[in-house]
């Protein structure tokens, strides 16, 4: 039995939310990028299309946009009043995180981990830009640093929140993308797209979200996972089965996801996370130049590099239609400007 658009639509009534993006976002072809690869001699799909979550609004736009409308509600609604995070000194995340803060008139503090000594660009800049307070400190110590502030906040009367310790924060990305499925599943119909198709993009919350939404749809969507960092497929397989299944609870959905759902790649993640490979290079230039659309280094290029890597490979059946899904990151482009300069 199929699950109706009607009942998932009702599931997010329920919810608290505080408003963040510019919905829906565009879908758009990539026709420039697949007649380069027809030009290379590379057998492509008939379609390939890109969905725009780079443009979602807010703080240079991102798919945490989506994820982030559903996290600062539900911090508002925890009656909490200064956010405490620790991430990566690239993290998309803590930018989104110091926007919504911004816009609810939270406090922020980011704990920003390794690359202690590396210049505040990118997205660490824009953090700063809108109000955060920012803390840097090996990883190692990160939590420490968090415990700290958190400390003093409560001392000082204030209500803090440390953002990874709430389970909530891993289950928002797939719900926020369970619903990007309804406006996929319409753009599809109007865009007359019919047979398989493959949704590309990286480990994460977000593919999950639409492979979800398409099983219980009843609706031929694949997915492919390129990752973006080191860790084990079968881990994060499973992770993203457990959290599908929560978020289908939450929804009353007809069934979760389980660890075969989502096709992992772990030949496109670079030498590190945050580090760029040369096929990570070539592609932000290829699709730059045919689409006038711009990646970054630390995720959309990876995931782009995977797809033109398994598409010159002859890895991909043609009968697909590709999705690619444009999760943004483009503050972090800059913090590589080295990378792309003779």
């Amino acid at each position: 039995m199929t699950v109706t658009r009607d009942h998932i639509r009702a599931g997010f009534e329920k919810l608290p939310r505080f408003k963040l993006s510019h919905l829906n976002t565009p879908l758009e072809p990539l026709d420039r990028l697949r007649q380069t690869l027809i030009d290379e001699g590379v057998s492509v799909p008939n379609r390939m299309l890109v969905k725009r979550d780079d443009v979602t609004g807010l703080a240079f736009g991102g798919n945490k946009g989506r994820h982030f409308e559903f996290e600062i509600a539900h911090i508002l609604e925890g009656g909490f009043d200064t956010v405490i995070n620790i991430n990566h000194y690239h993290s998309n995340q803590a930018r989104f995180i110091a926007a919504g803060c911004a816009k609810a008139g939270l406090k922020y503090h980011i704990v920003s981990i390794d690359m202690v000594t590396a210049p505040i660009t990118g997205n660490l800049l824009l953090c700063k830009l809108m109000g955060a307070e920012i803390h840097r400190a090996p990883a190692d110590y990160g939590r420490q640093v968090a415990e700290k502030i958190f400390a003093r906040v409560e001392a000082e009367g204030g209500k803090p929140y440390i953002l990874p310790d709430d389970p909530f924060v891993d289950l928002m990305g797939t719900i926020g993308f369970l619903e990007t499925g309804l406006e996929l599943e319409e753009q599809f119909e109007n865009a007359g797209v019919e047979g398989p198709v493959r949704m590309w993009g990286l480990t994460g919350r977000s593919i999950a979200g639409l492979r979800l939404y398409a099983k219980n749809r009843g609706l031929d969507w694949r997915a492919t996972a390129v990752q973006y960092s080191p860790g084990s497929i079968e881990n994060f397989q499973q992770v993203t089965a457990d959290r599908g299944t929560q978020v289908a609870e939450m929804f009353d959905l007809e069934v979760g996801l389980d660890g075969s759902d989502l096709i992992v790649l772990d030949a496109y993640r670079g030498p590190a996370y945050g580090e760029p490979d040369e096929g990570v290079i070539e592609a932000i230039l290829k699709v730059g130049k045919a689409e006038g659309l711009i990646l970054d280094p630390n995720y959309t290029g990876k995931s782009m590099s995977g797809l033109i890597g398994e598409l010159r490979e002859g890895r991909i059946d043609p009968d697909e239609t590709i999705c690619f899904i444009h999760s943004g990151g483009l503050p972090q482009l800059f913090a590589h400007a080295d990378k792309f300069v003779d």
